[in-house]
């Protein structure tokens, strides 16, 4: 097996937490370079500069408007970008992730190694900044106005309303209505023209 320091921070992020974690290490990777601002009040990330220097961070900035975005769904648009998916591709041929469902069930070769790699990440060897993030998550923040927006940010969804309005059958009779049952017609017996 291949030792921790040759997985990049995405690779561990994304063994340990899946692609949102992958999103979360970009993020935090490009706040501590300045290239975004995240906003403590809105959870709101802006970008200041855009200089990516992988195709995660370009795929990151990319989701980023000028105006800024919430930073939820920044998370979900980063973990379903190509960039994130081509990292669980490399873990899959890499044989880190499995291939399929079916696969997941009798790769115990794969477990073994994913597990042996966890275990030397939580005993903390030598890990930077950004590959603690990586490993554990919004805990593993530095920076602790950071960590606390990551730690609180409880966007969700927006969930669709389908609103049915019930539309009249052309069988169903019209309502009986005084005008049109002749009682203040122009033609009734009460007088009219």
């Amino acid at each position: 097996m291949r030792d921790h320091t040759e997985v990049g921070p995405y690779e561990i992020a994304y063994l340990c937490g899946g692609p949102e974690r992958v999103a979360m290490t970009v993020l935090v990777r490009l706040a501590g370079d300045g290239q975004i601002r995240v906003s403590p009040d809105r959870h709101r990330v802006y970008a200041e500069r855009r200089e990516p220097r992988d195709p995660v961070e370009s795929a990151a900035l990319e989701v980023v408007p000028k105006v800024g975005r919430v930073l939820g769904l920044t998370m979900l648009m980063i973990a379903d970008s190509p960039a994130v998916e081509e990292v669980g591709r490399r873990l899959r041929v890499q044989r880190l992730l499995p291939g399929s469902r079916v696969h997941a069930l009798w790769q115990w070769g794969r477990v073994r190694r994913a597990r042996r790699l966890r275990r030397a990440l939580d005993r903390g060897l030598s890990l930077d900044a950004l590959s603690r993030v990586a490993a554990t998550g919004a805990a593993g923040i530095a920076d602790h106005e950071l960590r606390m927006i990551f730690e609180t940010h409880t966007w969700e969804p927006p969930v669709s309303i389908e609103i049915s309005i019930p539309k009249p059958r052309v069988s169903d009779p019209l309502p009986e209505v005084p005008y049109r049952s002749g009682l203040y017609g122009a033609y009734s017996d009460f007088g009219g023209y």
